[in-house]
C-alpha cells in the first residue's frame, strides 16, 4: 500500500528534503515545528436534541461521537475526542434538570477557564448549538448568557460561535425543498429572523455582539448513511475563521472527505474558496516567516500537496487530484511557484517532480534569473498567474483550455530547452502570457 502521510508529516517531509539553503531550510523547519505542536480546543455544547453528535460526524473525518436516540442525554459530563491535534470537547448543554444543570454548568465554567501549560485559556473557541425546530430557547439563552460568555476571558465576539442547526424542520418541515437540499424564500425569512432574534436577545443579555448562522448536519441514525447537510461548508468556514491562525492546519487532515457533506450552501459567499483563504494566511504569516525563498518554494511541497488533495479534496467539490493542484495554486500565491506548467501537469496526472516541471523549474532558475529581464518576468508570472488559473479552472472547458497551452504553448518550449534554446522558449513563454492576458477577459 502506498505510504500516505498525514498533511503536517509531508510538510515536514517535503522541506527536509528540499533543494535550498540550510539556513533557509533550518527557518522553515522552525516554523512547521511549531505549527506541527500546536493543538486546537473546540467545545461543542447545546441542548439535548440539537444535534451535536451529528455535527462533529458530518463536520470532521471521523464517527467517534455516537448520535443520540431517545429523549435521555448520552452523556452527563464533558466528553473529550482526540483527532490528532485537534481535540473536541463535547459538552451537555442544559434543560435537563436543575440538578443536571448545575452540574454542566460548573463543568463548563471550568473548561472554560482551564489554561494550558503556556498559561493560556485551553478553550479556542466555542460552538453553542441551537435546535432550530423549537421556539423555546430559554435554557440555551441562559446557557450562552449567564454561563459562556461571562468566563470567554478577551476578544469575547470572536471565542463563541452559535449555529443554528436543523434547519429543514424549522417550520416542522414545511418550505423544504427536499429535491434541491434548500430552504424555499418563506423558511429562509423565517430563518433570517431566528437569526436576528437570537441575535438581539445575546446582545440584550451580555452586550456581546454575535452573527449566528443556520445550518442543517443532515438526518443520521446509528448504522445507517446520513443525509446532506445543509450549510456545513458555511460552519465550517466560520470555526476556521474564529481559530486562532497559528492552529488552522490542524483542521486539514480532519475535515470529512466526503463530499456529498459540503454539496449544498446558502452561496451567499464561495465558502471553500474562503476556506483556502484562512489557510493561506496561516501559510503567510505563520509557516513562512523569516523565510526568502521566494519562487523555489513551488517546488518543494510535492508529498504536502498529495496529502491536503486527499484531505481537502471533498469540501472544496474535487478530487484528490484537482485538491492538490488548488492546494497548491493557494500557496503559490503566498510564495511563488510554477502555476501554469503546474496546472497542466495536474490537469492530466503528472506528480509534482515530473520531468517536464522539474526542466522549467531548471530553466527558470538556471537561465532565465540571470537574463536582464528574468526577475521582471518571473514577477509579473508569479502576480498574475494564480489568477489566470483560477479562471480557467471554472471554464467547463477547463481540459481543453490547457491542452490548447499545452500543444501551442508548453510542449515547443520544452522542445527548445531540451536543445538548448532558451532565449527561444523565453519569447515563446512570453507570447503564451501574452495570449492569456487576453483570454482572461473572456474567461472573467
Amino acid at each position: 500500500m502506498k505510504d500516505e502521510k498525514k498533511f503536517l508529516d509531508a510538510m515536514e517531509f517535503d522541506i527536509m528534503n528540499a533543494d535550498i539553503s540550510e539556513t533557509e531550510k533550518n527557518k522553515l523547519m522552525k516554523n512547521f515545528l511549531q505549527l506541527k505542536e500546536q493543538k486546537i480546543n473546540l467545545m461543542i455544547t447545546g441542548a439535548t436534541g440539537c444535534g451535536k453528535s451529528s455535527t462533529i460526524n458530518a463536520l470532521f473525518n471521523t464517527e467517534v461521537a455516537k448520535v443520540g436516540v431517545g429523549v435521555d442525554p448520552e452523556t452527563m459530563d464533558i466528553t473529550r475526542y482526540d483527532l490528532d491535534n485537534l481535540v473536541l470537547w463535547d459538552s451537555p448543554g442544559l434543560g435537563d434538570g436543575k440538578e443536571a444543570d448545575n452540574r454542566h454548568a460548573k463543568n463548563i465554567i471550568q473548561k472554560l477557564n482551564e489554561r494550558d501549560e503556556n498559561g493560556n485559556l485551553l478553550i479556542d473557541l466555542v460552538l453553542v448549538i441551537l435546535d432550530g425546530s423549537t421556539r423555546d430557547l430559554g435554557t440555551s439563552y441562559e446557557l450562552i448568557n449567564s454561563v459562556i460568555i461571562p468566563n470567554l476571558g478577551q476578544d469575547k465576539e470572536n471565542r463563541i460561535l452559535v449555529a443554528i442547526n436543523q434547519a429543514d424542520v424549522a417550520m416542522k418541515g414545511r418550505y423544504w425543498d427536499y429535491e434541491n437540499n434548500r430552504p424555499e424564500p418563506p423558511l429562509q425569512k423565517f430563518l433570517e429572523e431566528k437569526v436576528t432574534s437570537v441575535q438581539r436577545r445575546i446582545k440584550e443579555g451580555t452586550g456581546v455582539d454575535i452573527t449566528p448562522i443556520y445550518y442543517s448536519a443532515g438526518f443520521k441514525e446509528e448504522g445507517m448513511p446520513q443525509s446532506r447537510p445543509y450549510n456545513l461548508s458555511k460552519l465550517l468556514y466560520y470555526i476556521i475563521k474564529f481559530t486562532p491562525k497559528e492552529k488552522r492546519l490542524s483542521f486539514v487532515e480532519n475535515i470529512n472527505r466526503n463530499d456529498e457533506m459540503w454539496k449544498d450552501n446558502d452561496d451567499l459567499r464561495d465558502y471553500s474558496k474562503n476556506i483556502l483563504k484562512e489557510f493561506e494566511e496561516t501559510i503567510s504569516d505563520c509557516a513562512m516567516e523569516g523565510a526568502d525563498i521566494g519562487g523555489d518554494i513551488g517546488s518543494i511541497f510535492g508529498s504536502a500537496g498529495e496529502a491536503a488533495g486527499r484531505a481537502i479534496g471533498g469540501v472544496i467539490g474535487a478530487g484528490i487530484g484537482v485538491g492538490k493542484a488548488v492546494w497548491n495554486n493557494t500557496i503559490g500565491k503566498v510564495v511563488g511557484g510554477c502555476y501554469i506548467t503546474t496546472a497542466i501537469c495536474e490537469e492530466f496526472g503528472k506528480p509534482d517532480d515530473c520531468y517536464e516541471l522539474t526542466t522549467f523549474r531548471g530553466f527558470r532558475d538556471n537561465w532565465l534569473k540571470q537574463q536582464p529581464d528574468g526577475e521582471m518576468l518571473i514577477t509579473r508570472y508569479y502576480d498574475t498567474a494564480p489568477k489566470i488559473v483560477d479562471l480557467i479552472n471554472k471554464q467547463p472547458n477547463r481540459t481543453d483550455i490547457y491542452q490548447f497551452i499545452n500543444e501551442n504553448y508548453l510542449s515547443k518550449c520544452l522542445l527548445y530547452i531540451e536543445n538548448g534554446e532558451n532565449e527561444k522558449c523565453k519569447n515563446l513563454y512570453i507570447e503564451m502570457m501574452e495570449y492569456l492576458y487576453k483570454e482572461q477577459e473572456k474567461w472573467g
